[in-house]
């Protein structure tokens, strides 16, 4: 193998050192014509957006509710939007169709070669989009880049109120189905209350016979102890009678009766010393035992009245509880008839309220521009004087780095192809 030293190198570049600054002159040259001449200078112009989380603010007070007010609040609920579908959305057909229109750029661009020359990028950790474009134009690029953001931001607001009117109109229109809903149920409830025997006047009648039965419940525990009195008096009364005999016999003188007294002496000629000593026996009703009869027979009366009294008692006591038991029947049906209907009206009122509520909700939204709110201004784009392309001095140095390497080649390979060449007629 052929050895090549560091010196026959060093020596070949010394050898050949006219091409190798030849063609890096060239070569800087060319490149600071091009740059300095020829070339024009490219202007990058940048605005700056800033989305604004007023939606998901809006959505977190939103989503409190529960029930009816939850169903609504998804319903009529902003979509979530995250910083990477802004910025899909910036180059979207209508906002470029819209922006060449504005500006008159149809010979110049179309959709997609606008769109093409739009460079959009987010800031990360924060929610910031930049807007760029390089141009030849600074002022030209300065007005296509706040023409954008300006139709972006109302694409934005536009995309929102769509929403809030889309959801206003269906609240609207589910406002009347609601409204006529709650005038039926409130009819419905008129109606009931408008019928004999409403719970109110049930519930009155129903106390007054509870309050009637336990009346008669107390007249029949006194008439039943009256009963037992009456039954201990009649009882104590006929022993008395059995202790008490029936008649009195009573033995007396002939001279207590003036009559006899008067016979005897015209009939018998006695003396008033011998009628002394002629006795009578005398038999009489005992006044206590007729008294006690008496007094038995009326107690025996009052215990009969006293029975009639008490069977009476429970008659009345029977047919009120019958009418008591028909009363809470009734009245249960009626109660759950109208708690049935209450809760109709209360569902009926509670959902047109929520529909109410959610319709000046989104009428709130539709005139808050949350379009705006969500996507905010930062900087506008301003024209340039100081152009990023081209960059000549790099330019410049980029040429002379070529222009050296390939002079340093070129050396390389023609004295190659020469030592080659002298090998060759040497050896024949």
């Amino acid at each position: 193998m052929e050895e090549i030293s560091l010196r026959e190198l060093i020596e070949t570049l010394i050898k050949r050192k006219n091409i190798i600054i030849g063609l890096t002159v060239i070569a800087v040259l060319a490149a600071g014509i091009l740059s300095f001449f020829v070339l024009e200078p490219v202007y990058e112009t940048r605005m700056v957006l800033m989305a604004s989380n007023f939606s998901d603010r809006l959505q977190s007070t939103q989503q409190q509710g529960e029930g009816i007010d939850s169903i609504l609040n998804n319903l009529s609920q902003y979509p979530n939007v995250t910083l990477e579908t802004y910025r899909q959305q910036i180059t979207a057909p209508r906002i470029m169709r819209e922006t060449i229109a504005d500006l008159g750029l149809e010979e110049q661009y179309d959709v997609e070669s606008l769109a093409k020359a739009i460079t959009l990028e987010t800031i990360k950790d924060t929610n910031l989009i930049t807007i760029k474009m390089q141009c030849n134009d600074s002022e030209q690029a300065a007005e296509i880049v706040n023409k954008v953001g300006e139709k972006f931001v109302n694409f934005v607001a536009d995309k929102a109120k769509e929403q809030a009117t889309s959801s206003s109109k269906y609240i609207e229109a589910q406002i009347i189905t609601e409204k006529e809903n709650l005038d039926k149920a409130l009819l419905e409830l008129k109606e009931f209350l408008a019928q004999p025997q409403g719970t109110s006047e049930l519930s009155k009648e129903l106390d007054a016979k509870l309050q009637q039965i336990t009346n008669y419940k107390t007249l029949l525990v006194d008439s039943e102890i009256r009963k037992a009195v009456l039954i201990n008096a009649i009882r104590a009364t006929e022993e008395e009678l059995r202790k008490t005999p029936e008649k009195l016999i009573t033995s007396k003188t002939i001279l207590e009766d003036n009559i006899l007294t008067d016979l005897a002496k015209e009939n018998n000629n006695l003396s008033t010393e011998q009628l002394t000593n002629i006795k009578m026996e005398n038999e009489e009703i005992n006044p206590v035992y007729i008294n006690l009869q008496n007094n038995r027979s009326n107690l025996l009366i009052q215990l009969q009245e006293e029975e009639a009294r008490i069977e009476n008692t429970k008659l009345q006591i029977t047919e009120t509880q019958r009418k008591i038991d028909k009363l809470q029947i009734e009245l249960a049906e009626k109660t759950h008839q109208e708690r049935l209907i209450n809760q109709k009206v209360n569902i009926a009122q509670n959902t047109y309220d929520a529909f109410a509520r959610k319709h000046e909700e989104l009428r709130v939204t539709e005139s808050s521009q949350i379009g705006e709110s969500n996507m905010i201004v930062i900087s506008k784009a301003f024209p340039t004087t100081n152009p990023i392309a081209p960059r000549k001095a790099l330019n410049v140095a980029i040429a002379g780095v070529l222009g050296l390497m390939m002079g340093t080649f070129i050396a390389f390979f023609i004295e190659y192809w020469k030592t080659s060449g002298e090998e060759s007629k040497a050896n024949v």
